[in-house]
């Protein structure tokens, strides 16, 4: 399956696909650059080829050519005139595109999250829950995720300095700020599931 979803969001645009197709299939309706092609020679595992070739078809979809797309120190992808944010997990990847600071993120449902879940969520965030479970866990870890990568910068503690500060009853929107040293931002967070799959996309307040 190619396209498995559009989502239109405010000043934002969130494409998903489902990789179903062969490496060879996923080549066939894009061009790939020199510099896409020694990136994606570097890939070994056959499954991270695949994303790799996923998100290339998303970027000539949104009409990003090869050129445009850089990568900071951090690995972030970079636009000249916008942002945008890049995601795979197992079967499906992502990509937004916003004006404004965005990002990201797909996790798959798998039960071993329960089992780090200390590492990353505060005491004061365990108070928004109602179920201890892999689906609410998850989503947690995919709203701190999602704001990390639309921040942009390493050296961020997804525990103490990434903080869920509210979520509505049906976890589908959180509010999130981040603070370390002298900086602070809030981000709204829209949370989506399908497919044993959840999806976060962070964006900046203004």
């Amino acid at each position: 399956m190619p396209l498995f979803n559009s989502h239109n969001i405010v000043n934002s645009n969130l494409l998903i696909w489902n990789i179903t197709e062969s490496e060879s299939e996923l080549k066939k309706s894009i061009n790939l650059s020199s510099i896409v092609k020694s990136r994606l020679d570097e890939i070994k595992s056959c499954s991270q080829r695949k994303q790799f070739l996923g998100v290339q078809n998303l970027l000539k979809i949104l009409n990003i050519k090869n050129k445009e797309l850089t990568y900071n120190a951090n690995g972030k992808p970079i636009l000249s005139n916008k942002y945008i944010s890049i995601t795979h997990s197992f079967d499906y990847c992502g990509v937004v595109v916003s004006s404004k600071k965005i990002g990201v993120d797909i996790e798959k449902l798998r039960p071993k999250i329960l089992n780090i879940k200390k590492k990353f969520i505060s005491d004061c965030e365990l108070d928004l829950f109602t179920n201890d479970n892999v689906i609410d866990v998850t989503k947690i870890w995919t709203i701190k995720e999602s704001v990390y990568k639309a921040f942009g910068f390493s050296g961020l503690d997804f525990k103490n300095n990434i903080i869920v500060k509210s979520i509505d009853k049906k976890f589908n929107n959180a509010e999130v700020k981040i603070f370390k040293n002298d900086i602070i931002e809030f981000y709204n967070v829209e949370i989506t599931n399908f497919s044993q799959y959840i999806c976060s996309i962070a964006n900046k307040r203004i």
